[in-house]
């Protein structure tokens, strides 16, 4: 009985997860969204936390990344939200006057400021690189344990991992969803993790299994 419930309320999940991806999508972090990156070239070490100072008082308070770019870490890359772009011409100036000031620098835009347009980055080109690897690694899984632990079932336990590896990556995809989480760099390696702890705890239940099989048998 507790098992079905379980069941249900992770079907219940699954498909409230599915309507609201279908409705209002994920919610994509900064780096895989529509955005605008500025280079800036500084000429000099600086602190990422005092460009990203100026950077919000420059352009509000919305998502801004700021990562060191260059050998010498002497260009600074300011990533902000495509909505906090509008005059964008007006707060470049104001960017390089605030860099000059803060740093004591003489940097014209036209020399020192580059500015990029990014689109949004589909969910499926982050997923691509690994799918092949997970359906081969799938399809090898599953022949092994077909084979393994045919006599519990071919059918039965290729279904079982089938659907549990299925079933629990759609339950995260969908708490992500639900939550709002943002999809970030963490999120691909948490679903592999997941991945590969859904088919570990499966073999271990059916070697267990499969044991106490042996024993009925002798």
């Amino acid at each position: 009985m507790k098992n079905k419930i379980i069941y249900v309320i992770m079907i219940l999940i699954i498909i409230a997860g599915a309507i609201v991806i279908g409705t209002i999508g994920l919610n994509v972090d900064l780096q895989y969204s529509k955005s605008v990156q500025i280079d800036v070239y500084l000429g000099k070490t600086f602190e990422n936390e005092d460009i990203k100072q100026i950077a919000k008082e420059v352009f509000g308070e919305g998502k801004i990344i700021v990562q060191k770019v260059e050998y010498y870490e002497d260009m600074a890359s300011i990533t902000i939200e495509e909505k906090n772009a509008e005059n964008i011409d007006e707060k470049i100036k104001e960017l390089n006057t605030k860099i000059n000031e803060k740093y004591e620098l003489e940097n014209k835009v036209e020399d020192s400021i580059q500015v990029l347009y990014i689109p949004k980055v589909r969910l499926s080109s982050i997923l691509k690189p690994y799918l092949v690897p997970m359906l081969i690694s799938s399809i090898v899984v599953l022949v092994y344990v077909a084979i393994r632990y045919r006599k519990l079932g071919v059918l039965r336990t290729i279904l079982t991992y089938a659907l549990s590896i299925v079933g629990f990556e759609a339950l995260y995809l969908s708490i992500i969803a639900i939550t709002r989480f943002p999809v970030n760099n963490y999120v691909i390696p948490v679903g592999l993790l997941i991945y590969v702890l859904v088919i570990t705890v499966l073999t271990i239940i059916k070697e267990n299994a499969y044991t106490k099989y042996k024993e009925t048998e002798k």
